[in-house]
């Protein structure tokens, strides 16, 4: 499906407020690197220069959703694949899907 000039300004605007949001919050284990977005397949790609890590964490797929919970808005994360088997393995078994709370910002832009 190709996407139109219109869903691609939107990816990049919301890459750029996630980065703006996400990027604080990682300080403390590393630093976000690279990060896609398409809105149209409700994709999410990233790699995380972990501290003390020889190799990026590679975020190769995360679908999401939204949902609504009362006046806030919430991303969900599921069928996540990462680069390292052990990561993997456990959001398999505990965490199949990590939800969000999304500021304002970035929820107008979903």
């Amino acid at each position: 499906m190709k996407r139109t000039f219109i869903s691609r300004t939107k990816d990049a605007a919301l890459r750029k407020a996630l980065l703006h949001f996400l990027r604080p919050r990682f300080e403390r284990y590393g630093e976000v690197r690279e990060l896609e977005v398409n809105t149209s397949a409700k994709v999410v790609s990233a790699e995380v220069a972990l501290k003390g890590e020889p190799f990026p964490f590679v975020i190769s797929e995360a679908r999401y959703r939204i949902e609504k919970k009362g006046d806030e808005s919430w991303i969900l994360f599921y069928g996540v694949k990462v680069s390292k088997e052990w990561a993997q393995n456990l959001l398999e078994d505990q965490f199949p899907e990590i939800s969000v709370k999304l500021p304002k910002i970035v929820e107008m832009l979903l």
